[in-house]
């Protein structure tokens, strides 16, 4: 599997950037820039960066942050903030599950399949 710090390298490579380039666009909340060390040892995937850190490697590199987070075995902040039941979690995770197992197209279309099942009257498919 892919790491955030793998992804990020990636991505920055393909743009051109050095490391030096691209620690200098990548902001704290404070707004210094991160130091070419510190992103090193997170492509290295031997430091973990907090969630503000992930979504400005994905605002620089032009990338959705949800994948990012996802990389970095995290929950998006907004999804953290949704007060959901245990068995909305339970089906939002088994719908992620059938998305990355199935691929798409099948579960977009299971899910359409559900959402007029459930418009119509009928069982849910999530």
């Amino acid at each position: 599997m892919k790491t955030l710090g793998k992804a990020v390298r990636e991505r920055r490579m393909a743009l051109g950037l050095t490391q030096r380039e691209f620690a200098a666009r990548v902001r704290f909340e404070d707004g210094h820039s991160i130091s070419a060390t510190y992103l090193c040892l997170i492509e290295q995937g031997l430091y973990k960066p907090r969630g503000h850190i992930i979504a400005e490697f994905a605002r620089v590199l032009g990338v959705n942050p949800d994948v990012f987070f996802y990389l970095a075995g995290r929950v998006p902040p907004d999804v953290c903030e949704i007060d959901a039941t245990n068995e909305e979690l339970e089906a939002a995770f088994a719908a992620f599950r059938r998305v990355l197992r199935g691929g798409c197209r099948r579960a977009s279309q299971q899910f359409r399949h559900g959402v007029i099942a459930r418009r119509e009257g009928g069982g849910s498919a999530i």
